[in-house]
């Protein structure tokens, strides 16, 4: 099974990442002229992209190295080639650094509240890279894994839900909702080979039961009220 100290370190590496690329923007960030908007969003959707591009790339190679140590560990037979996935959507991302930039064309600029946002989006982007590494290549192993989504340090609402399904994610269908994360996420994509116990310290049956007390305490079936009241009860984001 893959050990936590390896869902650690892969958690730790992503950290990593984050640090060195909102480094660079907000190096970036310090050389504009934000009274200008205009000026701020073109510079902005021309070097952001190429930014999130570099360092993903690393977060891919970090997560296909992962990938290799995990199912080395497993002693899988037969031989796999994973391939790390640097699939920037840029157009996806030119529409989050437009909404980003918002806040500076409001009729009090707040050049701070633009900054946060961009900072939420640049390492949700630049850290898809990872993931999307991960559930990739359970796609494509013919060893047939599955990945989890192992919850690493304080544990929002949101991710309380997916953590919660355990090692249930291997297509594209099963998995679309689990591949979306959010800025500052520690969430780990772990592959997890047939027969591998999950990872110390990981007990999807709990956070269920904590899923399941927030539904019953809603009284409501539907997403929105359930994260709410899970939210409350644990007294997170």
């Amino acid at each position: 099974m893959p050990s936590r100290a390896d869902v650690e370190r892969f958690a730790d590496a992503n950290r990593d990442i984050r640090t060195l690329v909102l480094a660079e923007l907000q190096r970036l960030w310090r050389g504009l002229d934000t009274l200008d908007a205009n000026a701020t969003r073109d510079v902005l959707l021309e070097a952001v992209p190429l930014l999130v591009a570099a360092y993903g790339e690393v977060a891919a190679t970090v997560a296909a190295d992962f990938y290799d140590e995990v199912r080395d560990a497993a002693r899988v037979a037969g031989r796999f080639t994973v391939s790390p996935v640097a699939a920037l959507d840029v157009e996806a991302l030119v529409g989050q650094i437009r909404w980003s930039v918002s806040p500076l064309y409001s009729g009090s600029p707040d050049p701070g509240a633009a900054l946060g946002r961009l900072e939420q989006k640049v390492d949700e982007f630049t850290l898809q890279h990872g993931r999307d590494t991960i559930a990739a290549n359970v796609a494509r192993d013919p060893a047939g894994p599955r990945w989890a989504r192992v919850p690493v340090g304080k544990t929002c609402a949101f991710c309380t839900v997916l953590a919660s399904r355990g090692a249930s994610y291997r297509s594209e269908e099963s998995a679309r909702g689990a591949r979306k994360y959010h800025g500052d996420c520690d969430c780990t994509p772990t592959p997890i080979f047939p027969n591998e116990a999950l990872p110390e310290g990981y007990d999807p049956d709990a956070l269920f039961q904590q899923y399941q007390d927030a539904r019953d305490a809603a009284k409501s079936g539907s997403v929105k009220p359930i994260l709410s009241k899970l939210r409350e009860q644990q007294g997170t984001h």
